[in-house]
């Protein structure tokens, strides 16, 4: 069954249009559904919080041959470091 995992990206307020990066570690063959919401911090201390962005639904590929070389080619180079 579908699950709901509540992810919180916090972010300085900066100047509008401005894209906040958020980092994931995304399986694989995996359906996913992302749905943003803002809060701006008011000078009284309160917050003002956005609607619900229109809700993004994608499935990730496997992983391709070229990006399991990368890995291996880095695996390889941090296990020489250590």
């Amino acid at each position: 069954s579908p699950q709901d995992v509540p992810t919180k990206l916090v972010a300085k307020a900066v100047p509008l249009p401005m894209t906040v990066r958020g980092h994931w570690f995304l399986s694989p063959r995996t359906e996913y559904t992302v749905a943003v919401q803002t809060a701006s911090k008011q000078v009284d201390g309160d917050y003002v919080v956005s609607e619900w962005s229109e809700i993004i639904e994608f499935c990730t590929a496997d992983y391709s041959k070229v990006h399991l070389t990368q890995l291996l080619e880095k695996a390889e180079v941090i296990a020489g470091r250590m």
